[in-house]
């Protein structure tokens, strides 16, 4: 979620969107069993080599509640059928996550859709995050297909319509 919401403020150049995006308060403490000093900033500042964003409490939760759909999708191959014969994948996954809820304090849902400079904000997280649930997914179906056995390379493919344009 952190690299969506500095995605969007790259390509949108917009100091409101960076304010709904990105958070400018310390992680919280995570809670471990066991003993040890573990927080999420420790683990954050441990990663950070200065380029780590950390998103807004609603950035985080809508990428989170765009993950759940998906893999409900994915869950059900009912779902995943009528989804992968869509025209657009992406215009369709945008449309289920507007109908759905997120069940957001009311806190949250001040920042539902636009920022100030009437970037709408929620679309531009929930299309970033498609692309990348996407290139997941069609990196797991190739990746069953070739253990199939019914994936023909693209050198084979190639070759059949090189040979039959002769």
């Amino acid at each position: 979620s952190g690299y969506i919401a500095k995605s969007i403020i790259n390509s949108t150049k917009c100091k409101s969107c960076q304010e709904v995006l990105v958070s400018p308060e310390p992680l919280e403490p995570l809670q471990f069993e066991g003993s040890g000093d573990y927080t999420a900033s420790a683990f954050f500042d441990s990663i950070n080599r200065g380029g780590l964003t950390r998103p807004s409490e609603y950035a985080f939760t809508l990428c989170i509640h765009c993950w759940k759909v998906f893999e409900e999708i994915k869950a059900s191959p009912e779902l995943a059928k009528i989804f992968l014969s869509s025209s657009s994948h992406r215009e369709l996954f945008s449309k289920i996550i507007d109908c759905t809820p997120l069940n957001l304090d009311s806190e949250l849902e001040t920042y539902d859709c636009y920022c100030f400079n009437n970037h709408n904000v929620k679309k531009l997280i929930v299309q970033r995050f498609f692309n990348c649930l996407a290139k997941n997914l069609a990196k797991e179906m190739t990746n069953k297909s070739l253990q199939a056995g019914q994936f023909v390379s693209t050198q084979k493919r190639k070759i059949k319509k090189l040979q039959s344009l002769r």
